[in-house]
């Protein structure tokens, strides 16, 4: 019995030892005004842990000028994130969208004002079309507990955004272009390319991480036909097979008469960054897997590529909208239950449309799978380029294991 008795008391401690070393899964919270789950197609907000959440907030003011149509979009982030009992100094990076490249000089004014002291980390690009009536909309992630934000680097004179923030385990830098160090850029695409990863490396040297910690990357261009050399300079500076999960948006304008446009997230511990790879993606040469991992894993949250409604299978695509949701909804399965998640786990995504029009049939359907959480949601038109592979929708989420 003292022998058993041993072993049962052996097993119970590593146990222990083994849940503090992961740590039990974080809390989600809906944020919504009763605090229940929502109904609809996607939620407001989400916490996860000390981390939250913002679905995209149009200006929802058809009349007003650029700086009124600002302060009613960040008035409506700041709605979402005070039922958590936060405020905008919480946002530690937000992604802004933009109808008119005209709009960025009064955009930045109006921003500045709101986030007057340490603003977040940032990612400006322009857009042909959000959705409704709105000409800008911002979608942001925040963090609950000041004590663990720590800002990396300073924002440039005139510039409201800090280049880096580091958020608990998580460093969210800005959207590094392809600007050399003095000013300018370098003179072919290539060049402009690798000057973008370079000023990204620089940022995560700033915070003491490197490549090797990135865990997203949301990659713009400007150009088309200048897809396949991003690819070969992005991959130079990744371990093959390892790459961040990535999702590469093809945009209108970039800030800076830059070409290219890297907004890199990573994780400070490496011990729980771990790639995530379907037998249905293996890595090689197509749409899903070139440059990208699926997903990876970044503690208890996972981030997954942007996917098409590509078959990997046959790299065959339906035609219609409704059919390449569902066969795109079909790779984000394969994905999170790779990782032992399913919909109900996604907390946060992008959704980008070819056509501005495909709006209300792609909602049709995506809310038979997508909303099963629902998780928060940002869609638009990012550009006006040619798609690949016929293409007419692609999606990158962020789930959590919370139970």
């Amino acid at each position: 019995m003292k022998k058993t008795s041993g072993i049962l008391i052996t097993f119970f401690l590593s146990a222990v030892l083994c849940a503090v070393s992961w740590g039990a899964p974080p809390k989600k919270r809906f944020l919504t005004s009763d605090g229940k789950r929502p109904t609809g197609l996607f939620a407001p907000g989400v916490m996860v842990g000390k981390t939250v959440y913002i679905a995209g907030k149009g200006d929802y003011r058809p009349n007003e000028e650029i700086a009124g149509k600002v302060r009613n979009c960040l008035a409506e982030v700041r709605k979402t994130l005070q039922v958590a009992g936060l405020d905008l100094e919480n946002v530690v990076h937000a992604f802004c969208y933009i109808e008119d490249p005209s709009y960025a000089p009064e955009f930045d004014r109006v921003y500045g004002e709101l986030f007057p002291k340490n603003p977040p980390a940032r990612t400006l690009v322009g857009v042909p079309k959000v959705p409704g009536d709105s000409r800008i909309e911002i979608t942001c992630i925040a963090y609950a507990d000041p004590k663990g934000v720590k800002p990396v680097g300073k924002p440039a004179p005139g510039t409201p955004v800090t280049p880096g923030v580091i958020a608990g385990d998580m460093l969210y830098l800005s959207g590094m272009d392809d600007r050399l160090p003095g000013g300018g850029h370098p003179g072919s695409f290539e060049e402009r390319m690798r000057q973008a990863m370079r000023n990204t490396e620089a940022a995560l040297k700033a915070a003491g991480l490197d490549f090797r910690h990135a865990v997203m990357v949301h990659l713009f261009l400007d150009r088309r036909e200048n897809h396949s050399i991003a690819n070969r300079v992005y991959s130079e500076f990744f371990t093959y097979g390892n790459e961040p999960a990535r999702a590469t948006v093809f945009v209108d304008w970039i800030p800076g008469e830059s070409q290219v446009l890297v907004s890199c997230w990573a994780m400070k511990n490496l011990k729980s960054r771990k790639v995530v790879r379907p037998p249905s993606m293996k890595y090689g040469p197509v749409e899903a897997a070139m440059t990208a991992s699926p997903a990876v894993w970044a503690g208890n949250t996972l981030y997954l590529s942007a996917l098409t409604g590509l078959d990997p299978a046959n790299g065959t695509i339906p035609a219609d909208i409704e059919g390449q949701v569902r066969r795109m909804a079909r790779n984000h399965l394969d994905v999170l239950e790779a990782a032992g998640l399913g919909y109900a786990d996604i907390v946060s995504g992008h959704v980008y449309l070819k056509d501005i029009n495909d709006y209300a049939p792609m909602n049709a359907v995506y809310k038979e799978y997508y909303s099963a959480g629902p998780g928060v949601r940002t869609c638009l038109m990012p550009g006006s380029s040619p798609w690949p592979n016929d293409a007419r929708v692609m999606a990158s989420f962020i789930a959590a294991k919370t139970r």
